[in-house]
Parts: structure tokens; sequence; C-alpha cells
């Protein structure tokens, strides 16, 4: 199991320049791990994972920043702080397992309290079978998790990693790219709007609505 939104994405920044100051943007790192997690819990704190706790999310974004398959970026602050980050995955099948394999017995230890309860076990197995129940015509590239530390909204920060991580999908010669998100988040849906993104298809994960957005990522405006 990785970082899937699940479609709980944060209030993101809006559309704009990034008022970049003395910031920049980096790879994600292993270092970067824990302030990733943070953030997702801030950011992202109705999602299914959020609810398994800081020392599985930070397993989780170790996990993506050794995966060939996976990769991310972080927004850092003039003082070194992550703002914002954003995971992504030339195939979230691949990550999930590229994950498991490196990180897998990191990842169990904060699951060990969960055992116990059949609820959240069902909840992780349908998470585990999300790549493989995704339409057989939406493409393997997906963007995981996004989130922007409240100080940092509305600063573009959101854009600017949306569009780091649409130059490497580019690098790596993937043209299209999907995303879920609720269908009740009014600001991510309209976030990924603003990005490019068109929407799809509709379904259900975990008993709640799902919109799934698709980008071109060919189409997508380049960075500056």
């Amino acid at each position: 199991m990785m970082a899937k939104t699940n479609g709980d994405l944060a209030s993101l920044s809006a559309e704009g320049p990034a008022d970049s100051g003395d910031s920049h943007i980096l790879p994600l790192g292993k270092a970067h791990a824990t302030a990733a997690a943070a953030l997702h819990r801030q950011g992202i704190h109705t999602g299914f994972l959020s609810s398994l706790g800081a020392g599985f999310l930070r397993e989780i974004y170790r996990g993506i920043s050794a995966c060939r398959a996976g990769f991310g970026y972080v927004w850092l602050g003039s003082d070194g702080a992550v703002l914002g980050f954003i995971a992504c995955a030339e195939s979230t099948g691949r990550v999930y397992k590229q994950a498991l394999l490196r990180r897998g017995a990191f990842m169990a230890l904060p699951l060990a309290r969960f055992l116990l309860r059949p609820s959240v076990l069902k909840r992780m197995i349908e998470t585990l079978r999300y790549p493989s129940q995704a339409a057989e015509d939406l493409p393997a590239a997906e963007i995981l998790s996004i989130a922007v530390a409240p100080q940092a909204r509305g600063k573009g920060v959101g854009k600017a990693l949306m569009q780091a991580a649409f130059e490497e999908f580019r690098r790596r010669r993937i043209t299209h790219v999907r995303v879920a998100v609720g269908a009740d988040n009014a600001p991510a849906n309209a976030f990924y709007l603003r990005c490019g993104f068109r929407l799809t298809l509709q379904r259900t994960h975990h008993g709640l609505p799902m919109n799934i957005y698709v980008a071109d990522v060919e189409n997508q405006q380049r960075p500056r």
C-alpha cells in the first residue's frame, strides 16, 4: 500500500504564478518523508490513509522516493521547510509492488494496532486492489497525492508542483495521467480543472463517490 489520496485532496493554491522568493522545488527524497506525511495528514485529513497514522504515511513517502516507477517533488520555503509536495506514479500498480518490496516491513509496524479491526483491513485490501479495478481505458500514470501547507496556499505552489510533475511525466514519455478525487471536494475538483484535467469517469471507492480526471500531459503548460 502506498500514497493514494482516494479523492480526499486538500484545498490548494489559486491559479497564477508561484510566489517563489527564496523558495524552490526539489525531487521528493527520503529526507522529506516525515514532512510529507505531516502535510498529508493536515491537508488530506479525511482520507483513509491519514487514519493509519503519521508513521505509516512516512514509510509510504520513503517508499515512493525509492521506487523507479514513482516520483515526487517538494516545495521548500526560504527557511528550508517543506510547504508542499506532490507524489506521482508512472504506474500505480508498479509503485504498490516496488514500495512493498522496499518498505513493506517498515509499513507493517505502524499497522500492527489495526490487525484486529476487520473494517480497517477491508479498506486496506480495497486500496491494494485499486490499480487492478481501474477502467482499462484509463492511463496507468497517476497523481497519487498533493498537499500544500495553509500558509503557502493561494500563492501558486500547487500549480507549480503540478507543472513539475507534468515535466517529469513528459521526460518519461508518458502522455496521459489520471487523478481520483472525492466528488464532493469542490476545491480539489476546481484545482484539477485549472491544471488542465478533464472529468472522464465517476465511480465509488470506500463507498464514496469519486471523480476520475485525465490530463493530456503534452498539451499542458510547461514551467518557465
